[in-house]
């Protein structure tokens, strides 16, 4: 199997030491110096939701996909070894003999996994490189630490294959791709403008209506509007989507509570605040706050991260806009 592991990245460096000294890749949402929160504890799940006082069960029960590690699976993370580029890695045995948990890592780095070989840690493989342009494409939505990825398996193993004949062979930005993104950006910028001059909500051409229309377009339907409880929870669109939409392995549907600000410049922490009080009363559903803001504050970013709450602002929604758009011209 073939998984998405995302880490944290204000601990790149170190986190990169430790692959290449200790053949050990790092995966946090540990206790720190304080807690053994190890993935195959008896109450591992509630005991981390309480230790890094999550909302939901969702981030350690993401975690918990780690027991399922064979030997041979490959991981691949994303903007390691430095930003903007991806690293392959191949597990070194079955779970349990492929994890280690260490006790007194004050980042709460604690889990460890261990790796039998590593590619792309020269920085020799770009997230721009078109060989990987349908995954870079998802990467955005792809917010848990810990998610498979079958339908890219092919792309990655075709690279592997490269890597192994040369270890030293670039899979650099693409220089067609140059072009297209700097075309891409100015359009975007024009759609995010346009964005703009549309009411917030309550009429058939507003920014909700797009955000509506786009989140259709991935596969969900609508299922509610405008819910709130009483206590701060607040959501503008339910949504649902069939989980082998994403990956034909994960059977069953997901839920999707959706927020959607027509802000300018930052928006603040209190969409995903209200998306994360709806959460908690509805643990199984996801999170997320679409912005027509530049950027998302610190603080909303923190609580977003710490919840799986995935954010996306402007220019992220005139990107799937112009997408979207370009495929209903072509049909």
């Amino acid at each position: 199997m073939i998984y998405n592991f995302r880490f944290d990245r204000s601990h790149r460096s170190e986190i990169l030491r430790r692959v290449v000294e200790q053949r050990r890749l790092s995966q946090g949402w540990g206790g720190g110096g304080e807690r053994d929160l190890r993935v195959d504890g008896e109450n591992f799940v509630e005991e981390c939701k309480l230790y890094h006082q999550l909302a939901t069960t969702r981030v350690p029960t993401n975690l918990t996909w780690i027991k399922a590690f064979r030997n041979g699976d490959l991981l691949v993370v994303p903007h390691l070894p430095e930003e903007n580029k991806v690293s392959i890695h191949v597990v070194d045995g079955d779970f349990p003999n492929c994890y280690e948990y260490e006790d007194g890592d004050t980042t709460c780095q604690n889990h460890r996994i261990k790796i039998r070989e590593s590619h792309g840690l020269d920085g020799n493989l770009s997230i721009d490189n078109h060989e990987l342009a349908a995954w870079r494409g998802k990467l955005p939505w792809m917010r848990l630490p810990i998610l498979q990825i079958p339908s890219y398996e092919n792309h990655f193993q075709k690279i592997l294959v490269a890597l192994k004949e040369n270890p030293h062979v670039r899979y650099d930005k693409s220089s067609l791709e140059d072009f297209l993104s700097s075309t891409r950006e100015r359009v975007v910028a024009f759609i995010q403008e346009e964005l703009n001059k549309v009411a917030p909500s309550k009429t058939a051409i507003s920014f909700e209506a797009i955000c509506e229309y786009l989140l259709k377009a991935d596969g969900y339907s609508i299922e509610g509007r405008n819910s709130f409880d009483g206590q701060g929870g607040d959501l503008d669109l339910r949504c649902r989507r069939l989980r082998r939409s994403l990956s034909p392995f994960e059977p069953g549907e997901t839920i999707l509570f959706a927020q959607v600000k027509k802000h300018k410049g930052t928006s603040d922490q209190q969409g995903v605040d209200q998306v994360v009080k709806m959460m908690a009363r509805n643990p199984g559903a996801e999170g997320c706050v679409m912005s027509l803001a530049d950027h998302f504050s610190e603080e909303a970013k923190k609580l977003a991260e710490a919840n799986g709450v995935l954010l996306i602002n402007g220019k992220e929604i005139a990107r799937l806009f112009l997408a979207n758009f370009a495929d209903k011209t072509e049909a």
